[in-house]
């Protein structure tokens, strides 16, 4: 999928750990999303639950599906992904979104995690969620979502 210029993209957490992680499948690729897309006129959006994340699995070990990261490490790669992309809190409308969405298609459980995702992303106005793992996400509602895979860099 080709990204236009001034459109709002929101990144789910496994981008930033793609990017981090040079042993995964679409490092380089993740790496490009912040280092092109940026340069392209795209505004890059990083929900504040994608940062705590991000930490949790960074700094989690390796053996228990972690990056085995220290903190410090983990708050530094932060704020260099901050750099190209601007941070969007969770809002009382983006709860409230998450809440009549999990009703209306009752989404439960870790699900709800996601789910939180595209609202902050929908409410940023994002008008596309990119992540990969497309199936993590319910279809119809926010921002589009799109595989990392299927993105085309300038």
């Amino acid at each position: 999928m080709r990204i236009e210029p001034g459109q709002k993209i929101c990144l789910d957490t496994n981008i930033l750990l793609d990017a981090t992680d040079e042993g995964r499948l679409f490092h380089s690729k993740a790496l490009g999303v912040f280092s092109l897309l940026p340069q392209s006129g795209v505004d890059l959006l990083l929900a504040t639950q994608v940062i705590r994340e991000y930490v949790v699995v960074a700094t989690r070990p390796e053996k228990n599906n972690g990056l085995g990261l220290s903190v410090e490490d983990a708050a530094n790669n932060v704020f260099e992904f901050r750099k190209q992309a601007k941070l969007i809190p969770e809002s009382v409308s983006s709860c409230k979104n998450l809440l009549e969405w999990s009703v209306r298609l009752q989404i439960a459980g870790k699900k709800l995690h996601d789910l939180q995702i595209l609202s902050t992303a929908w409410q940023a106005g994002a008008q596309i969620l990119v992540t990969s793992n497309v199936a993590d996400f319910p279809k119809g509602l926010g921002p589009q979502i799109v595989a990392l895979a299927d993105l085309d860099l300038p």
